[in-house]
């Protein structure tokens, strides 16, 4: 995207909004751990869609706005697995980790295609540089900080990156679905400067 444009910020805004939502449904939903008290921090797990409004605004508008959109979409998830159970190193690393997946996003899917295996790999690839924060942040800092054993912290943080790989490849799966949608198609031509598919 080459300049920003009110609709574009809208879209931002719009999918921002859907992010949250689907964090919050998806955690609310579909726990997979409950609430595990460790120390002075409780750890769950939780299945987490959100990444689906990051895709589709990365794929739309770019790294820039696929960016924003993560780190707006991920205020939900940052209040539910960080700040509401006492982990700031996770409250304030989940909006940073969506905002880097959804800048990797921004690149790897401004090209369209209509092979699913194709967006899912995409999807998948965009989430390296927040799962290589994600491990770093429960291996470097979460131990010190926290007073975890650093075996266990990092086992966690493991576990959450397994847990998000999937959920990348079935987001690959809707979003090659959702980006072929053609209402989707007629808000991308009017709101950006590159259709969707050609």
């Amino acid at each position: 995207m080459n300049r920003v444009t009110s609709k574009a910020i809208t879209l931002a805004a719009l999918m921002a909004a859907l992010g949250n939502i689907l964090s919050l449904l998806t955690t609310q939903l579909a726990p997979i751990a409950p609430n595990i008290p460790l120390g002075p921090i409780t750890v769950n797990l939780a299945l987490d869609l959100s990444h689906l409004a990051t895709f589709i605004s990365a794929a739309l508008g770019g790294p820039a706005l696929g960016a924003f959109t993560g780190a707006l979409g991920g205020l939900v998830a940052a209040f539910e697995f960080g700040f509401s159970k006492g982990n700031l190193v996770t409250g304030f690393g989940l909006p940073l980790g969506k905002a880097l997946t959804g800048l990797a996003g921004g690149f790897l899917l401004s090209r369209p295609t209509n092979r699913v295996l194709e967006t899912s790999a995409r999807t998948l690839a965009s989430y390296i540089p927040e799962a290589l924060l994600t491990l770093a942040l429960f291996r470097f800092l979460l131990p010190p900080l926290m007073g975890l054993p650093v075996g266990l912290s990092t086992l966690i943080g493991f576990q959450i990156v397994v847990k998000a790989c999937f959920e990348m490849v079935v987001l690959g799966l809707l979003l090659n679905w959702v980006l072929g949608h053609p209402a989707l198609k007629a808000l991308a031509g009017e709101a950006y400067v590159k259709p969707i598919n050609p």
